[in-house]
């Protein structure tokens, strides 16, 4: 297929930004405005074949009317997925994805489903409207707070409570959600108590049934980091993490933002779910839930249905008679990660101690790796060209014995 010089400008770009280059990359590199770049985003994201292509200047003519069969299914989902009405519509999405997702489920023809753009207004049209998604308030160098760029499924997933919610007559439950950055599949288990023997329980029956991830990206709860008194001390889920051979990354204090991906499914569980139904106590709960997750994965599924995602390599699991005394883990090789936003006095805060990286960096983020078995702290600032570089590196005794980490724990044959 030929291309003119714009339309191929314009397919390169979006073909950068699918293998997960940063838009601000790809636009400022060949001298693009950040407006220009979401015109054609949005146009590839219509789904359109000739989306890349200039829109005819003729008079705007209708080709294609919805018929009015169709549009009154679309309207007749909609109304069943806003009231949670029926099985299948339960613990839904409402969006005009949603839509197409369960027109399709119910064996309609690709060619008989509206696109996006037209089921949006069709919505519109019948005042199906609801409140916009709240949004959050931008931040200083908020793009560039991480140096990761996960591109492939279970290479970074990101963990959070939610909760405690009260059952009426019951107590307080918490959920505890995990979800994977790119492959968007979530699992989750709710406990009477935010702790952090829970979150361990929940991550070691987790493990036996899906693969371990590179990354592990959590806030910095007490039920994660640990106690806020002693310095340079590592928690027993810390342990657990470099145990598996997990790289565990803290986001920054008071920035759930920067958990993007599991705030916002934490949002759909409390709208989509613990609104939506009633619960008499913690098995009731635990029962429902595991329909809201497998529902939210088959959406999910569906939507990438077209990417060619590939899994981190290598796949590691661990067998389901492994058993670990977590009261008394080891400290492994291993690295942790901290996102920091510096001080007015130009230090980063990270496990109850302080560490001058300089005043050029105040207001800034930046990304602090410590080394177990090297028992070193570097820090690295990404910069507006989008360039990592190290800025201060530390010696960090650590105060005792690093052990070897062993793979023999991992399930035969899952490397």
């Amino acid at each position: 297929m030929e291309y003119t010089p714009e339309e191929e400008e314009r397919t390169k770009a979006i073909q950068r930004h699918l293998e997960g280059e940063e838009p601000v990359a790809i636009y400022r590199s060949i001298g693009r405005s950040k407006h220009w770049f979401n015109v054609w985003l949005g146009r590839y994201k219509t789904g359109g074949e000739g989306w890349y292509k200039n829109l005819s200047k003729k008079a705007n003519v209708i080709p294609h009317r919805t018929t009015e069969r169709i549009e009154q299914t679309v309207v007749n989902i909609r109304n069943a997925l806003m009231n949670g009405t029926g099985e299948s519509a339960k613990y839904s999405c409402v969006g005009a994805e949603a839509i197409q997702f369960h027109m399709e489920g119910l064996g309609y023809d690709q060619s008989e489903i509206p696109s996006i753009s037209t089921i949006k207004r069709i919505i519109k049209r019948n005042k199906l409207r609801v409140n916009r998604p709240e949004r959050y308030k931008r931040v200083r160098s908020k793009g560039r707070y991480t140096i990761l760029n996960p591109k492939y499924v279970d290479e970074l997933h990101q963990m959070d409570y939610v909760g405690p919610r009260h059952i009426k007559g019951y107590g307080p439950i918490n959920s505890i959600h995990l979800k994977d950055v790119v492959g968007r599949q979530a699992a989750g288990k709710q406990y009477d108590e935010k702790n952090m023997d829970n979150a361990m329980d929940f991550l070691l029956n987790y493990w036996k049934q899906h693969p371990i991830p590179r990354y592990l990206q959590i806030d910095n709860g007490m039920c994660f980091i640990g106690d806020y008194n002693h310095p340079r001390a590592f928690s027993r889920f810390v342990r657990l993490v470099l145990y598996v051979g997990i790289e565990v990354v803290f986001i920054a204090p008071a920035r759930p933002w920067m958990n993007g991906t599991i705030e916002e499914f934490n949002k759909g569980f409390n709208k989509r779910f613990w609104k939506k139904d009633r619960f008499s106590d913690l098995q009731d709960i635990r029962k429902k839930s595991p329909i809201f997750f497998e529902k939210e994965n088959r959406f999910n599924a569906w939507k990438l249905r077209n990417e060619n995602l590939k899994a981190a390599n290598p796949t590691r699991m661990l067998p389901q008679d492994f058993t670990i005394d977590v009261n008394s883990l080891p400290l492994v090789a291993g690295r942790m990660h901290f996102i920091r936003a510096v001080d007015s006095a130009g230090r980063i805060s990270m496990l109850n101690e302080h560490f001058y990286v300089g005043g050029a960096y105040i207001d800034e983020y930046v990304w602090a790796t410590i080394e177990t078995m090297k028992q070193m702290l570097t820090v690295y600032y990404k910069d507006e060209d989008l360039v990592v570089r190290e800025i201060k590196r530390f010696r960090y005794d650590i105060g005792e014995k690093v052990h070897d980490r062993k793979d023999s724990i991992f399930k035969s044959g899952s490397r």
